[in-house]
């Protein structure tokens, strides 16, 4: 059973493109608003939910989203996000074969191997493919989320109410700054 969803960021809910101004500062990234519905709808329906990406630029966007975030780039510059794991089993006190991982990249196979439940982009490499227990049908940011989300529901947790999930949305900095 599925309590919490850890997401790589890059080339899962966004399809991989960075803008980066002469000075190789990230600029921009497009994210589909359905994935960041569906993300709502997995909380209000009990499962956790993380972000662990390596790359900082994606901690505010995060923040202003109530979802905890995780630099996987230690250091020594590594990218690996497996000892995460047992960093998540301790704070969130969830077990690890209960954590489900989505990733799309090279630097995700280490993790991808070592929980249960893991998924990719339609567009990852094979190898990724080759070790994920299902690869999705969508590209990355286009809404793989939202796949995942009814791939998930009914199995590992019921739908959540309606107003549970507003109410969530109400919550994020990202909605209130809208107004």
């Amino acid at each position: 059973m599925i309590k919490m969803l850890l997401l790589d960021v890059d080339g899962v809910l966004t399809d991989g493109t960075k803008v980066y101004d002469s000075e190789h500062n990230v600029l921009s990234k497009r994210y589909t608003c359905k994935d960041f519905t569906a993300i709502k709808r997995f909380v209000a329906a009990g499962i956790q939910v993380i972000f662990i990406s390596g790359d900082k630029f994606n901690e505010s966007m995060a923040k202003k989203r109530n979802i905890d975030f995780y630099c996987s780039r230690g250091s020594d510059l590594s990218l690996d996000k497996a000892p995460y794991l047992k960093k998540f089993n301790k704070i969130y006190d969830i077990d690890i074969e209960n954590m489900a991982f989505v990733g799309d990249d090279y630097f995700d196979l280490s993790i991808i191997k070592k929980v249960n439940y893991s998924f990719c982009p339609a567009d990852s490499p094979q190898i990724i493919k080759d070790n994920c227990t299902a690869t999705l049908t969508r590209k990355g940011g286009e809404g793989v989320i939202v796949e995942l989300y009814d791939l998930l529901l009914g199995e590992h947790f019921n739908e959540p109410s309606e107003e549970d999930v507003i109410a969530l949305d109400k919550q994020e900095s990202t909605s209130q700054e809208m107004s």
